[in-house]
């Protein structure tokens, strides 16, 4: 993928999102989206990118093409964070971090279960 439309649209499809959906996550139309989608809007910016990579769990570089393959390892790993109920609870912590760091959150959650099967009952912490 060359550009930041198609990189939103396959990071959307993906997730299984409509366009819909991101739009309301987003807060703009789903025209919007579909415009953003065949780069119809040129020069977008930070403050429109940012929000649409947070709805699509991903960051603005990674959308812009500019993240490594470490990030990549790092957005990865960030997904299974998200996917699974027990490791979400540090999902913000490894929001933003490397891939060491992503990796560290999720080998730490890993050794509190192991230690202690009642760390997690299930209960949405927030």
């Amino acid at each position: 993928m060359n550009d930041i439309g198609l990189r939103i649209k396959h990071r959307r499809k993906e997730l299984g999102y409509s366009a819909e959906k991101l739009a309301e996550l987003v807060g703009v139309s789903p025209a919007t989206i579909y415009r953003y989608e065949k780069n119809e809007i040129a020069n977008m910016g930070a403050d429109k990118l940012r929000p649409i990579a947070d709805a699509l769990s991903t960051t603005p570089a990674a959308l812009m093409g500019w993240e490594d393959d470490d990030e990549d390892e790092a957005f990865e790993l960030r997904e299974q964070l998200r996917r699974d109920p027990d490791r979400r609870l540090l999902l913000s912590l490894a929001r933003h971090g490397t891939a060491q760091e992503v990796r560290q959150v999720a080998a730490l959650i890993d050794a509190l279960r192991a230690t202690n099967p009642d760390f997690y009952d299930g209960d949405d912490p927030a």
